[in-house]
């Protein structure tokens, strides 16, 4: 059954809520669940992302509104209970924008590889990066899904059930083609939205403890990370920044075992 919410491990146990990137699914965490089995593990395919229908006004994808969406999707899940919330890449950003929103049951934010690095310090205009985007949603196409997952296979040096339900949550079969779910329009508005709607005017008001995951490839980077870090650990108290080595972008995909074990780590820290 196609779902838009996605629960492993034990319910009773600490809850972790992930936030995942843009053009992904919530289904992306299913393999770092894995290495988590002790928590209680909630992710949502964001609107217009795997199984979520899309929003229909521009407007409606600015932080400010999505986490609103996100609150009640929370709200109707755990109820009280308190939890830590994780974010990847552009769900980092709706991590901090959610924390400085809705603070209350927030026990911590884990940031993974993302939130403190915007577009701007990676020398792109809003101009070049929703060029990108639309260039990156009309190219991403596929005669077969053979062929699609064929391609994600070789993106990866291992291959399990997880990964393939996360892949296949990320594209739907149009016109004989296999294409990404996630809209040009979508993933433009998500992108205007963020930057009509930075969080680092609201990173005053999260007070939670935080832990940033960082990457480490590719080495060329490692100078505009550094300086970006810097800068975000001066605007935030109770910032720990962990780099994971050998780990690019997409570090719960590249070392998920070793995510997994700083993930539990500072938790277990923080639970102390």
């Amino acid at each position: 059954m196609k779902q838009q919410i996605y629960q492993w491990g034990q319910t009773q146990q600490t809850t972790l809520v992930f936030f995942h990137g843009l053009g992904s699914t919530g289904l992306a965490f299913g393999e770092l669940a894995n290495y988590l089995s002790t928590y209680h593990i909630v992710s949502f395919d964001l609107p217009g992302h795997g199984y979520a229908p899309a929003l229909t006004e521009e407007t409606a994808y600015l932080p400010s509104n999505v986490i609103v969406l996100l609150e009640k999707l929370i709200s109707q899940q755990l109820g009280n209970k308190n939890f830590y919330l994780i974010g990847h890449s552009f769900g980092a950003d709706l991590a901090l924008h959610y924390a400085a929103t809705f603070p209350e049951q927030i026990k911590g934010i884990i940031l993974l590889d993302g939130g403190y690095l915007s577009s701007q310090d990676l020398g792109m205009t809003l101009e070049t990066e929703l060029q990108n985007i639309a260039n990156f949603c009309n190219d991403v196409r596929f005669p077969s899904w053979d062929a699609f997952l064929q391609s994600e296979k070789e993106e990866l040096s291992r291959w399990s059930p997880q990964l393939e339900a996360a892949s296949r949550a990320q594209v739907r079969e149009m016109n004989g083609e296999i294409r990404l779910a996630i809209s040009t329009f979508t993933a433009q508005s998500l992108i205007k939205g963020l930057d009509a709607d930075p969080f680092g005017t609201k990173l005053n008001r999260v007070e939670c403890p935080i832990l940033l995951l960082s990457a480490t490839k590719p080495v060329e980077l490692e100078d505009v990370r550094s300086k970006s870090i810097k800068v975000f650990q001066t605007k935030l108290k109770h910032v720990h920044v962990d780099p994971v080595p050998n780990a690019g972008h997409d570090i719960f995909r590249d070392a998920p075992e070793q995510v997994a074990e700083k993930l539990k780590d500072w938790l277990e820290y923080n639970n102390g």
